[in-house]
């Protein structure tokens, strides 16, 4: 009996079919499923260093003589799936900000003898659109209660959760959107002083060290093995880095096209050892805040008093919650899930 054979058009089909099922199998396990792990490789050495909060009757604590180690003038990078460039900073867009009139609002002033956090709320119209933004002010004991934690209490890729969520579990005072590199290879994460992953490709790199101090780095500059041997408390790696460490503006940034555009931000800025600036912008809301540019940004961190200052995940993962309320307006009123948070741990 002779066998029917099928038409070319329907093995192509079928080709193709099959193609498509292993395309998206890769796919499911590289950027869906979970894949996690609890173990991190080492702990750093170095005990967090100790601090006098402000109310306590001391000076706040003098910042370091060495600033951060600034940013070259070109750099590649494949965070988000895309390179990024030397973009240079805007002079105009850092002129417009600066000119434009602050209103400042304290919708929060907290004193604990973990931290003291005096939180406000900024407006300004800058370029004829509305901005909003909420600067955390932040002192704190000891190097230990600026934490960190991840999502589902899991490191690993595709593991994701809400601020408000982590906030909660951690039983977090004030909580930020972190750097989710759980959505790219190439990362460098060390938190609370345990060791995860080294490599951060291409991206510039943010540390807060045992003693207090935070510095940034190119990855040109970046060498995990010196940051952990000097006590690396936490490294996120997201950017870039927005000031050079003596709180200037940096002539450029690197960046990709789309993440330099106005969007809502979330940033994390050093003062002083034990004194550090949370800052999360509103963004893509008309008639209420437009969001910044990343000069605006850094010029932002700037006027905050900040000498180091690093651009965390934002657009809709920029968000800030104080004991457990949003204090910021988050697109879509709860932001969206990420693989980490900042935080400051509330008194027990």
């Amino acid at each position: 009996m002779k066998k029917n054979k099928l038409p070319i058009w329907a093995l192509v089909v079928m080709d193709l079919a099959a193609g498509a099922v292993c395309v998206g199998l890769v796919l499911l396990v590289l950027y869906v499923l979970p894949q996690g792990t609890t173990v991190s490789e080492q702990e750093t050495q170095e005990a967090p260093a100790q601090f006098a909060l402000p109310s306590q009757g001391s000076g706040e604590s003098a910042a370091s003589a060495e600033g951060g180690l600034g940013i070259p003038a070109a750099s590649q990078n494949n965070w988000s799936h895309a390179d990024t460039i030397s973009l240079a900073a805007n002079q105009d867009e850092i002129r417009a900000f600066s000119q434009a009139k602050k209103t400042r609002k304290t919708l929060i002033d907290d004193k604990t003898d973990r931290a003291e956090i005096k939180i406000e709320q900024i407006t300004c119209t800058a370029d004829d659109q509305p901005i909003v933004y909420f600067s955390a002010d932040v002192y704190v004991a000891s190097t230990q209660y600026v934490k960190t934690a991840f999502a589902k209490s899991m490191y690993g890729k595709n593991i994701r959760d809400f601020v408000s969520a982590m906030a909660k579990q951690n039983q977090a005072s004030l909580a930020i959107s972190g750097d989710s590199y759980g959505e790219s290879d190439s990362v460098c994460v060390i938190r609370n002083g345990e060791v995860y992953s080294r490599n951060p490709g291409t991206s510039d790199v943010c540390v807060l060290f045992s003693d207090g101090t935070m510095k940034t780095y190119a990855a040109s500059q970046f060498d995990a093995d010196t940051v952990i041997a000097q006590g690396a408390w936490q490294a996120w790696t997201f950017g870039p880095a927005l000031l050079d460490g003596s709180g200037n503006v940096p002539e450029s940034f690197h960046s990709t096209e789309y993440l330099n555009k106005v969007n809502p931000r979330a940033a994390i800025g050093y003062v002083a050892p034990g004194h550090y600036k949370f800052v999360v912008v509103d963004g893509r809301q008309d008639g209420y805040s437009a969001g910044v540019t990343m000069s605006q940004l850094a010029q932002l961190m700037k006027e905050e008093g900040c000498l180091t200052a690093y651009n965390l995940d934002g657009g809709k993962s920029a968000v800030m919650y104080y004991n457990g309320t949003a204090v910021s307006k988050p697109i879509g009123g709860v932001g969206r899930t990420i693989s980490d948070i900042i935080y400051i741990p509330a008194e027990k």
